[in-house]
């Protein structure tokens, strides 16, 4: 595919509504099998497929290669709302979705590569840079085990982050610290490691790479791809492709966390409204200490909605005025979404207290939210202390410990 050929319209180009409403539209099949997606350890595959067909997971793809290259916005909206009927379908549309917009910072050459495998190619992987890169004539080999690749059993490559050997970079000081490469399945094997206490229907297994050659085109530098500094990201249309990845990452992660979030409090009211003391036979409605709980919840969780708001806002400026944030910025991007998430999870572990021993069984719906939103807001992209205190120095006038980009 070459510059001349990029699509000037597609099916995909549709307006943001058109994929919320498709959201919606799935939520009866995410939750039909969203116990399935459980017992797998994976994402059923009725599900993928409803959301392929539906262009899901072309939101941010970009427009050259058939995508609708939306904003971080509308990747949001139809986040959240999947993750009120299958958090794991939301987890891994989230993270499938997040690979595809980085996919258009990389080189061309790579885009046109997958392009041509399959325009619906899904690229899982891990982006936390655990293995080990040395240089290699025409690229690079890379060793290592890759974790929390979720959505694997529904790709076909994978995006990769690699740390540049000790002694290599020792040799050659003008080497990256690290780089982040895309690699076919084929090129690797998957180890299924995924036993955990939520989140289970990701698949989220680990990725081994055995002296696997990576073509410089396939490769980016870390420090180039978290600064938005390279040449590709630059050449669509919009500015989505050169948006922060730091926090957009971290926004990404907020969707399904507010989704949870919001559905937890939908069914704990619910299911409380009928509940009675066990021990006194009164209706659990009518004791203070619960409504003081659900109030302050129900709060923490709106102001957790308008505090993301107000973020893809920020992104929204960034976009129209085609820059890139300055370090205060950066930091309020960070430590605001950081800070939506905790409210999140205090809201949920606030209710859940109160939710009874019932709630702790396997079948309660409650007990299956609780564990998933406690695993997703385990992501380091929204740790809650390393943000607060990059956002704390910056407002005293301290250099940030932490890149900003």
């Amino acid at each position: 595919m070459s510059a001349s050929s990029i699509p000037q319209h597609s099916q995909w180009a549709l307006s943001p509504d058109v994929y919320f409403q498709r959201a919606e539209a799935l939520l009866p099949l995410l939750r039909q099998h969203d116990a399935d997606s459980e017992r797998a350890r994976s994402v059923h595959p009725e599900i993928v497929a409803a959301m392929k067909q539906a262009g899901l997971f072309r939101i941010l793809q970009p427009s050259r290669l058939g995508g609708a290259e939306l904003d971080l916005r509308s990747m949001h909206r139809v986040v959240r709302t999947l993750a009120t009927a299958s958090p794991s379908a939301s987890w891994i549309l989230m993270v499938l979705l997040a690979h595809s917009w980085i996919l258009g910072m990389f080189d061309e050459q790579v885009q046109d590569e997958i392009a041509a495998e399959d325009p619906d190619t899904i690229i899982a992987g891990s982006l936390a840079p655990t293995g080990r890169a040395v240089p290699a004539p025409g690229g690079w080999r890379v060793t290592g085990r890759c974790p929390f690749a979720s959505g694997v059993d529904h790709a076909t490559w994978n995006l990769m982050g690699f740390r540049l050997d000790p002694d290599a970079l020792a040799a050659d000081p003008t080497l990256p610290p690290a780089i982040h490469v895309l690699s076919p399945l084929r090129d690797h094997a998957v180890h299924d490691n995924w036993h955990t206490m939520g989140l289970r229907g990701t698949g989220s297994k680990e990725l081994v790479l055995d002296n696997v050659f990576i073509p410089a085109h396939r490769s980016m530098p870390t420090p180039a791809l978290y600064g938005s500094e390279g040449v590709w990201g630059g050449r669509h249309p919009s500015w989505l492709h050169r948006m922060p990845v730091r926090p957009g990452l971290a926004y990404h992660v907020s969707a399904p966390v507010l989704g949870l979030a919001q559905r937890f409090l939908s069914d704990f009211v619910a299911i409380t409204r009928v509940r009675d003391d066990k021990y006194t036979g009164t209706r659990k409605v009518d004791a203070p200490g619960l409504q003081l709980r659900v109030a302050e919840s129900s709060l923490d969780i709106k102001a957790a909605e308008l505090l993301l708001d107000r973020v893809a806002d920020d992104f929204d400026t960034l976009a129209r005025e085609r820059r890139l944030p300055s370090t205060e910025e950066f930091v309020d991007l960070r430590y605001s979404i950081a800070y939506a998430v905790e409210r999140c999870r205090v809201a949920v572990e606030r209710l859940f207290a109160a939710a009874g021993a019932n709630a702790t069984y396997d079948a309660s719906r409650l007990q299956d939210l609780f564990r998933d939103l406690t695993v997703a807001c385990h992501h380091g992209t929204v740790d809650y202390d390393v943000n607060a205190e990059q956002y704390g120095r910056v407002q005293l006038g301290l250099p940030p410990t932490r890149p900003i980009t």
